[in-house]
């Protein structure tokens, strides 16, 4: 079994994985991260994947034999400009994906940051689209002097009766509008387009737009395609 630790702006996981499954994942937060490190027990070999350098070099500092995964590592074409400027996250996403479907398919993550990205058949990453997630729209609004004291509810149809109902439509709604709207567009071109959401706020999301699936594990499963080769009908 080996470790796996996969670092985002927000959260880390750490991961105990096999071939065959995914045994266990804690989460921490990743402005915890030096602390953190002290109390973690590993096993096996040590794989890292982190979009933080800070967090990278204090993982680094306490596991200097882990072997950090990059867009070098990636077994698909990377059909982008400039793919060390990537972050390894998505790259890993499109590998799990690989593994769910055999089909193109949209990969949407919903972190601090909302990416789509595409993953043809073959499983090369086509590139995709970044915007602010959840917290940061909202965090945006608060600079507004009329909406600084402001609670987020969420209305029961699209039209917010308050302003708190106004700005909680355009947070869940307005987020399901902007992504439905692109996984229309794409289903022109690619009819046969398979939808998979990840990340924390990713469930949620999935229920607004109502199509796909849901997958909390997808980017941990893209580190074992890296790791251990890809493979059909892993547990993820």
């Amino acid at each position: 079994m080996d470790t796996v630790i996969l670092t985002g702006n927000t959260n880390t996981k750490i991961a105990f994985v096999t071939k065959a499954s995914i045994k266990k994942v804690h989460t921490i937060r990743t402005d915890n991260i030096y602390r953190e490190m002290k109390k973690i027990q590993t096993t096996g070999n040590i794989y890292l994947a982190s979009v933080v350098p800070e967090a990278t070099k204090v993982i680094k500092k306490f596991f200097p034999s882990v072997k950090e995964i990059t867009y070098r590592n990636f077994p698909f074409p990377i059909k982008v400009k400039h793919p060390e400027k990537l972050g390894i996250d998505r790259l890993l996403n499109a590998a799990g994906a690989r593994v769910l479907f055999n089909s193109d398919c949209l990969v949407i993550d919903a972190g601090s940051a909302i990416t789509i990205d595409l993953v043809e058949k073959d499983g090369s990453f086509q590139g995709g689209v970044i915007f602010p997630g959840y917290h940061l729209l909202f965090m945006s609004l608060k600079n507004l002097a009329l909406l600084k004291n402001v609670k987020v509810k969420k209305p029961p149809g699209v039209i917010g009766k308050d302003t708190s109902e106004a700005v909680g439509s355009g947070l869940t709604w307005g987020l399901s509008f902007l992504i439905t709207g692109y996984i229309n567009h794409l289903k022109s071109d690619y009819p046969d387009l398979k939808i998979v959401f990840t990340g924390g706020y990713g469930r949620a999301l999935k229920n607004l737009v109502n199509s796909g699936l849901y997958q909390e594990n997808l980017t941990i499963t893209g580190i074992k395609v890296v790791i251990y080769g890809e493979k059909e009908n892993w547990s993820l």
